[in-house]
Parts: structure tokens; sequence; C-alpha cells
């Protein structure tokens, strides 16, 4: 008998062995079982923790790898990240488009040949532009050039032209801000108001109250030493060819289509030009109907209290003397509220024939709108406006 079995007690097996008590009521305890593995079964573990540890490996590695190629071509240490002097020689015709990035226009600029790495194009720009812009336009520059020649290049092409953007919708005012801050010191704010004060020597009918709604929006170069009227005419003339296109003539119906494209432009989206025309057209034949010949546009009043808003009192609305308050007075406002392009001009021109009276934008950024013939199913749709602006609040404003 061994040790153990003379004092079993002291068994670690003995943890598991039922008492008298246990006994009598019948339970017999835990039966522990020893797994016997023959040697063909213990290597055919050991081989597979040997795959399952190498295809971990390998992973890994793989992994590595891709994320070492991606860091290189990131971060390559081995490449050019800037050419020196002006270019190899080789001529690269380039081309700026309205509305890029810094960003964009480096990484094409490197694809070009032009640079060595639009990062560090990016890089040098920020440090010296000195506050100038990457104008539109097209540009001769050659392959392999510096960052910082290639941006002294772009730039100094620009020195002598004086490069106006005028986005669509702007009011008078605005447009005359942004001919001053575009002309880099050429105008003073007064200059522009003298300037376009004395409307009608553009060829601007005497019906209008004033130049608005004829500073046609787009992109515009003048030599730096160009003079204001010759600006402001340039602009007049492009609203000119745009309702020549349309088919618009004789003053009367000029005041009509710009005055109407002007609302149109700002109070629905492109899609829906021809309809909120129609509707307006719609309104203003039909002064007995329940619209009483009213316009009833939010954009009319805002202009007449010269502000851009979203939301209007009841007192403003009812306020006749604001001679754009389309709410309280019958017919077209005083003039129109903006200066319009093409889209909206031959929208107001040849209307869409429809039967609706209303309209409501119910969704600001997909420019979802909808139409009604009667003001109760207007209402629907306007109630859910006010839902989209309860969860936009800032959109709303």
């Amino acid at each position: 008998m061994t040790e153990q079995n003379k004092h079993p007690e002291e068994s670690g097996l003995d943890l598991f062995r039922p008492t008298a008590e246990d006994e009598r009521k019948g339970i017999t305890g835990i039966t522990m079982e020893q797994e016997i593995v023959s040697v063909a079964t213990l290597r055919a573990r050991k081989r597979r923790r040997r795959a399952i540890m190498l295809s971990a490996i390998s992973l890994f590695v793989v992994a590595l790898v891709i994320i070492s190629g991606a860091l290189i071509t990131r971060y390559d240490p081995f490449k050019t990240r800037d050419y020196s002097g002006g270019g190899n020689g080789t001529t690269v015709t380039f081309t700026i488009r309205s509305g890029q990035s810094t960003a964009q226009v480096a990484q094409e600029l490197e694809a070009a040949g032009v640079v060595a790495d639009a990062d560090k194009f990016v890089e040098v720009y920020t440090k010296e532009s000195k506050g100038k812009y990457l104008q539109p336009g097209t540009y001769e520059l050659q392959q392999h050039m510096s960052s910082s020649s290639a941006i002294t290049t772009i730039i100094e092409a620009n020195s002598n032209v004086l490069y106006l953007a005028i986005p669509q919708g702007k009011r008078v005012s605005e447009t005359i801000d942004l001919i001053v801050s575009g002309s880099d010191g050429a105008f003073t704010r007064k200059q522009v108001e003298d300037a376009v004060s004395n409307y009608t020597q553009y060829g601007v009918p005497s019906n209008f109250p004033s130049i608005e709604g004829w500073l046609h929006p787009g992109e515009y170069r003048f030599p730096k030493d160009t003079d204001i009227k010759k600006v402001i005419q340039t602009m007049v003339d492009k609203t000119k060819a745009d309702l020549k296109e349309a088919g618009v003539s004789g003053d009367q119906k000029t005041f009509e289509v710009l005055t109407i494209a002007s609302i149109v432009e700002l109070e629905a989206q492109p899609k829906d030009y021809v309809a909120v025309a129609g509707i307006i057209e719609n309104r203003l034949n039909n002064p007995d109907g329940e619209t009483s010949g009213l316009i009833q546009s939010d954009a009319t009043v805002t202009y007449g209290l010269g502000v851009r808003s979203y939301h209007l009192t009841e007192e403003q609305k009812a306020d006749k003397s604001n001679k754009y308050n389309t709410y309280a007075n019958k017919g077209l406002p005083k003039g129109p509220i903006g200066s319009p392009q093409l889209a909206s001009i031959k929208a107001a021109a040849a209307p869409e024939k429809n039967p609706y009276y209303y309209w409501v934008t119910v969704d600001l950024d997909s420019g979802e709108t909808k139409y009604s013939r009667t003001y109760a199913e207007h209402q629907r749709y306007v109630e859910e406006y006010n839902q989209w602006c309860s969860k936009h609040p800032n959109r709303c404003s």
C-alpha cells in the first residue's frame, strides 16, 4: 500500500468523494476520467498548432506589407518632393476650373508632371501665396517646375487681370461688394455705386427702378486698368444676350420676364423653374381667384426689407408700404429682386401650363417642392416644411 493509500483523506481526489450522508442519499460523487492520447494524436495536434501559428504569422506579414506599401506610396522617402527651377522646357497647358480647391489643383498639377508632389505644392502655396488665390483660367506652365515657380507663374499671370466672380441670385448691393473686393483696390465702393446709379446709359429700360436684374452672374476677366463703366456694360450686355436667346423683346415684356425670373430663381430649384413660373402666371391672371392676384413670395418681401430670411412676421406680410411685398400688393413687385441667369429667364419667358396656385419647398436640403391647387392642400405641405425646420433649426433662420 502506497503512502497515498494509507492516508486517503490527503488525496486531492477526496475533494470529490461523497460523504456518508451523501451516500445514504444515493449521491455517488463525480467520476474523474483520464484521457489516454496516442503518440500519433499528439503529433497531429502539434502539426495543427504549428499550422495555426504559421497562418497567423502569414496574415500579420501580409497586413504589414499592405500598410507599409500604403505608407510608402503616401510618404515615399525616395520620392522627389519638389523640383528646382522653372521647368524643363516642355510646355504644359493647364486649366484651373471654377470651384476647384487648392488640393484638387495640386493633384492635377502632379498628374500633369508640372510639380513633383501635390502635398508639397499645397505646403508651399500656404507659405507663399500671401492671400492671393489660384484663379480659374488656362495657364502655360512647364514640366518639372518647382512648387514655388508654378505658384508664382499662376499668380503673376493674373497680376494684370481683374477677375470677378458673381454668383447667381445676388442683389445689386451684394454684387457691388463683390466687384469692390475682387478689384484688389482698383475700384472703391463709391465709384461702383456712382457707375450703376445712372443705369439707362447701359441700355437698361427706364421702366426699371434701378439696375437690379441686369448685372449678370458669372466669371469675368478684364485688364486691371479697365474702367468701371466697361465692367458694368459687359454684365448688362450678357443679360441682354440671354433675353435675346429667350426670345424676349420690348420694355414691358423685358420687365415682366426679368422680374419673374429673379423671383423664380430664389424661390425654386432649377428643376422647378418652369413649374413655379407657371404658378406665378396663374396667380397674376386670376385676380378673383383664391390667391386674389397675389404672388405671395417671401423672397420679394425680404428684398424690400433689405434682409435675407426664411421667416416673416404677419406684420411684415401686411405692410403695403413695402413695394416689393407681394403678400399685400397685387401683381408684380416694383422690380427684379436679383440678377437671374439664362435658365430662369427662359422659364419666365415660357412658363409651364399647369393647374397649380401654390408651391412650397418642404426640404431646403434636397429642394423637394410640392404644388397644390387649394390653400387647404397647401397648408398640409407648409406643415411638412415646418416639421422639417423643427429638425433643422439652423437652416430655417
